[in-house]
């Protein structure tokens, strides 16, 4: 208003003058009366004109600022670090630039203002082939954050973007000059640079506390992007080990060099040579080892190393979350001892309430205890977070299951295959969750699927849906063509498999194929058994093979057994799949009440099966369907 009224003023000044008699038009002078000099008449336009031109420059600019500011304003304050991706890169290399990213996603982090996703979710996004709008409806942002390292010959410069995923407008594009190599001091202070940038853009001004954490200075620099590296190195170990990737004597081998729990070790060493003093490379060092136990990969031998690798970490600082986290994985991947691995990891979740990492292991100590309402409280929260960790889908899908929460387990599963395609376990516990509500043909397609997805044969499971359906030719097929890897698959065995056979030939009408798989399932069951006597399942599959070939009392027995064992040693996870099999076993022996009882305590409890699931099973639809459906909805 202020620049508009001058405009005018100037202009009405210029034609009119204000007289005692009023407000008359000048009258232009005569060069003879007012000899004003050329010059000076040049001067007073030309700065009239700068001053007009400045004004409407100044105008514009502030129109232009503020609707940015508004569109500014609208955006959702939800950032994703992209990925660096380059395919003429070594691991080594890509993972040692990995660290700019890192520490831009670090310094985010620390602003209430935004809500940041974990660089480890980022990190192992595929941006192959995509637009800014597809990655960011993948990573659930609306602003990404691209960056990218150049280096010639003459300077490095890392270009970072600032991009809108709506439209995919670019709201800020700079490039920073890096000196000398691309040490770890230097990527640390060019990225408190780009954060800095990155605030004044989107209009967030920190507090005097967010600008403290913010720019505080690494114990060692160099320190920090070792142990970070080290911890990308574990997680990218753990996946490969537990996705079928990694299996038996190449365990013990360093199966990748760049990828193994070894070289992972090895950097955190290698921070703690750096800075003797670093807490969290002492409790990422016990994280490592701890994994490489629980996969496989060491021995059981190497626990008081990582005891005494968290005992110093909470020696240099008592409060650090990494530390209680370690802790939390000693006891409960270590020694087994769930209640301490409650504590530790509770303490974790209550300094990091947001970490989803924390919250999913505090749902898995809740999961093997039983401990239904922290398992559905804790599953939401690491659900709703979004998470790209495969091993985190999978598992909230089981969870999901045993919670009764088939839609949620779906879209788990369906994440998981979306983000690794070639493991089979996403399929395999997406078919349990379609089972579940009595999908059976959706159930075949996703293993069918499975099959071309995996390049694995998955003959028994197949088999098993083909029963299911009725269809014994085609049961009988797959059950019969040679068995590839399907056993070390499911963890199954030549017993579970020829269960599975003798039931498909007892269906099929073809007694004495039956009673010859039932046999080799006898024998070698038994053998499990004098193996370990206090194995309930392998007990109920035993009786199984008892009630096959119409040895009743055995068969009892066995099922009596595995209950003492069962309440004896209770296990909320595995005791619905004691019950499944005693249920089929009573059934088998005409024990038609006792399997009803069994079957409604089944589905009183939390678990996997279901009163659609049964209709399905032709060892127990026929109980259900007639004389057990009264007593199972009373």
């Amino acid at each position: 208003m202020l620049g508009i009224g001058f405009i005018g003023s100037l202009w009405f000044s210029w034609i009119y003058d204000i007289t005692p008699g009023g407000i008359v038009k000048t009258e232009p002078y005569i060069d003879e009366k007012v000899p004003i000099p050329r010059k000076k008449l040049k001067t007073h336009q030309a700065t009239t004109f700068i001053s007009i031109a400045i004004i409407i420059v100044l105008l514009t600019y502030r129109l232009i600022d503020h609707a940015r500011s508004k569109q500014i304003a609208s955006l959702e304050k939800t950032i994703a670090v992209l990925p660096f991706y380059d395919p003429g890169l070594e691991y080594q290399q890509i993972r040692n630039f990995e660290f700019i990213g890192h520490e831009i996603t670090s310094c985010l982090l620390k602003v209430k203002d935004y809500k940041v996703i974990p660089w480890e979710d980022a990190r192992k996004y595929s941006r192959t082939n995509k637009n800014y709008t597809k990655m960011g409806d993948d990573l659930s942002a609306a602003i990404l954050v691209d960056w990218k390292p150049n280096e010639t010959t003459a300077e490095k410069l890392l270009s970072v973007d600032l991009i809108a995923v709506e439209d995919e407008s670019l709201l800020w594009s700079e490039n920073f000059r890096i000196k000398g190599n691309w040490s770890a001091s230097e990527i640390f202070k060019c990225s408190r640079r780009i954060s800095r940038m990155i605030n004044k853009t989107l209009r967030v001004y920190l507090t005097l506390e967010e600008k403290a954490r913010v720019y505080q200075q690494p114990v060692s620099a160099q320190a920090s992007m070792y142990a970070t590296i080290g911890r990308s190195v574990t997680n990218d170990a753990l996946e490969i080990a537990q996705t079928g990737e990694l299996s038996g004597d190449t365990l013990k081998n360093e199966y990748i060099d760049s990828i193994s729990f070894n070289r992972a070790i090895n950097y955190f060493t290698e921070a703690l040579q750096t800075y003797p003093d670093y807490a969290i490379a002492y409790a990422e060092r016990a994280k490592a080892k701890l994994w490489g136990i629980k996969t496989g990969y060491f021995d059981r031998n190497i626990l008081d190393e990582c005891e005494k690798d968290i005992l110093k970490a909470f020696e240099l600082n008592p409060d650090l979350p990494e530390a209680h986290v370690a802790m939390g994985y000693y006891y409960f991947y270590g020694m087994g001892d769930y209640m301490l691995a409650l504590t530790s990891l509770e303490k974790a979740v209550e300094l990091r309430p947001d970490n989803s990492e924390y919250l999913f292991h505090l749902s898995r100590v809740h999961f093997s205890l039983g401990n239904w309402d922290e398992l559905q409280f804790l599953s939401d929260k690491v659900f709703d977070s979004n998470p790209r960790n495969v091993l985190y889908l999978t598992n909230l899908g089981i969870s999901y299951i045993y919670l009764h929460d088939v839609v949620k387990s779906l879209q788990c599963q369906d994440r998981a295959i979306e983000l690794k395609p070639a493991w089979l376990a996403p399929y395999y516990n997406k078919s349990i969750a379609l089972l579940a509500i009595g999908d059976l043909q959706e159930a075949k397609k996703v293993m069918l699927e499975a099959e071309k997805k995996t390049h694995k044969r998955l003959n028994r499971r197949i088999a098993q849906l083909y029963l299911y359906e009725g269809d014994y030719i085609r049961a009988i097929d797959r059950i019969e063509k040679p068995r590839n890897t399907e056993a070390s698959d499911f963890g199954e065995n030549e017993g579970d498999i020829a269960l599975t056979r003798a039931t498909i030939y007892k269906y099929a009408g073809q007694s004495t194929k039956s009673m010859g798989n039932y046999k080799i399932a006898l024998k070698f069951f038994i053998q499990q058994v004098m193996f370990n006597p206090r194995n309930g399942f392998d007990l109920t599959k035993l009786g199984i093979a008892y009630a096959g070939l119409g040895m009743k009392q055995e068969a009892i027995k066995c099922g009596q057994e595995a209950l003492k064992l069962m309440i004896k040693q209770e296990n909320p996870i595995y005791d619905p799949y004691i019950l499944y099999n005693m249920a089929v076993l009573f059934n088998m022996v005409g024990e038609d009440s006792t399997s009803l009882q069994i079957i409604n305590d089944l589905l009183h409890r939390k678990s996997p099966f279901t009163i659609e699931s049964m209709k399905l099973d032709p060892d127990l639809k026929y109980l259900v369907n007639n004389s057990g459906f009264a007593l199972l909805n009373h």
